[in-house]
């Protein structure tokens, strides 16, 4: 989301100028065309900060002198504190949130220390972006200063993931696809937050009821499943479903896709995926985690989470209505995203953000007129 938010602005016309400061070595999805320069603190994964990662942090903070320091998750959102405390003229910090916490408890011991020092620091900041109400509010009860809450959702680019059918051939040739068989594709990075192991019960239960179906799992790590996602993948006939590593041409083959099916199980609060699957004109299947049963709207269906049963019966209603239901709701979809979660007005609502803390007040949040009362978004 922060690589598609710094290619959509308008530098010239918005009087804002970006640099992203990377803890980890940049990645594959760095922005490209625009002169945004990105460095790099070439911290180590899952590690703790390191003496040089600190100061070379310093020293570019010191370097560029932002008048805005925007945090992007955790532990970015520590390091912007952090790189404003060693300067004499701070600027303003601004975090932004996008992890829903329905219960600590599955947090990992670091994270978990990381909230607790987050919540303490959260009355610094200028404000403090969710791209969540759900996330909003349970960061609330965490802790995090509810006065410095604003609610940006996710954006999408609508003219590079848009519905086209004819994607389905490419889809089918890259991934070995019989013809006639519905795809069923499960996106996102290999980790025991997305559940996939309740994915692949579900897509065996749907087998089983006798659907033609095909399971395509794709994401990083997918392709080197863990002990127990390869017992659960060995209860499925092999030749009915797929997996696949990292993939930077998403966007060329979602429009070929049946179901999208989403299956975390805690920890989302806005998927990516789900908004770029409906922009794509495909109906999604989500477990209720985050916003996720709010960004499906009526177009999708949402289940509990760490329920293969629910999530099969979900998969199944699809199936019922066949190539007519599933255009219909697939059409639904792409309305829906191109009305309320269009990555230009997104952008825009960033860029108002930032110009309020930049004239020196916050933007006040409050209901728009397009989205529900649930959602609050930052205006002028």
């Amino acid at each position: 989301m922060l690589r598609k938010l710094i290619e959509h602005s308008d530098m010239r016309r918005d009087a804002l100028s970006h640099a992203i400061v990377s803890l980890l070595p940049p990645g594959i999805f760095s922005p490209v065309g625009t002169p945004c320069p990105v460095y790099s603190l070439y911290m180590p994964r899952g590690g703790r900060p390191t003496i040089p990662s600190l100061m070379r942090l310093f020293r570019i903070s010191n370097r560029l002198r932002p008048e805005i320091l925007q945090g992007w998750m955790y532990h970015g959102n520590l390091a912007a504190s952090l790189a404003s405390m060693v300067r004499s003229d701070p600027g303003a910090i601004v975090w932004n949130v996008r992890h829903s916490l329905s219960d600590p408890a599955l947090e990992s011991r670091k994270t978990r220390a990381l909230l607790a020092l987050s919540s303490r620091l959260s009355s610094r900041t200028s404000a403090i972006l969710y791209n969540s109400q759900t996330s909003a509010r349970q960061h609330e009860r965490y802790g995090f200063d509810p006065e410095r809450t604003v609610v940006i959702p996710n954006g999408f680019d609508c003219a590079t993931y848009k519905p086209d059918r004819e994607r389905r051939a490419l889809l089918q040739k890259l991934f070995a696809i019989p013809d006639g068989r519905t795809c069923v594709a499960v996106i996102g990075r290999h980790h025991p937050m997305k559940d996939h192991v309740s994915a692949v019960e579900a897509a065996r239960r749907v087998i089983e009821s006798g659907r033609n179906i095909h399971l395509l799992l794709v994401g990083p790590g997918m392709d080197n499943p863990s002990p127990g996602l390869r017992d659960a993948l060995a209860l499925l006939p092999r030749h009915r479903f797929t997996l696949v590593g990292e993939r930077t041409d998403v966007a060329d083959w979602l429009p070929g896709v049946d179901i999208l099916a989403l299956s975390s199980a805690w920890g989302e609060a806005f998927p990516n995926i789900l908004g770029e699957a409906m922009a794509c004109g495909v109906p999604c299947v989500a477990t209720d985690i985050g916003d996720s049963a709010f960004v499906l709207g009526d177009t999708g269906l949402a289940v509990p989470p760490r329920s293969p049963e629910a999530l099969s019966e979900a998969i199944n209603r699809m199936c019922d209505g066949g190539e007519a239901e599933l255009a219909e709701r697939g059409g639904a979809a792409r309305r829906r995203i191109e009305e309320h979660f269009e990555l230009g007005e997104i952008t825009r609502q960033y860029r108002r953000l930032y110009q309020s803390i930049l004239r020196g007040s916050r933007a006040a949040s409050r209901p728009t007129d397009q989205l529900p009362s649930q959602v609050r978004a930052a205006l002028p």
